[in-house]
């Protein structure tokens, strides 16, 4: 059986409706999208000097682990150089 004008026209209203509220859901992904990229080479800057600063703080830090490696050697062999002189003296 044929659907009156009347019914065809409310199903009509309701696709449309569905179809306005995916409209409107895509506008705002779309704004945020907008939103986000706008704000991407901010982020990529921050995280550049960020990373630029870990790569300083380990630079850093490499080179006070070889200075107190290099340290700790020479005590050793100090001592180790004490000891023996000791042993040497009391033979």
């Amino acid at each position: 059986m044929a659907k009156s004008p009347t019914e065809r026209f409310q199903e009509l209203n309701v696709q449309l409706e569905i179809l306005r509220d995916r409209d409107v859901t895509r506008q705002r992904d779309l704004t945020d999208l907008e939103t986000e990229l706008v704000a991407e080479p901010n982020t990529r800057q921050r995280l550049e000097v960020e990373v630029s600063a870990l790569k300083q703080q380990l630079q850093d830090h490499v080179k006070h682990t070889e200075l107190s490696d290099a340290r700790r050697w020479t005590l050793i062999l100090a001592l180790l150089g004490a000891a023996l002189s000791l042993a040497g003296g009391w033979s």
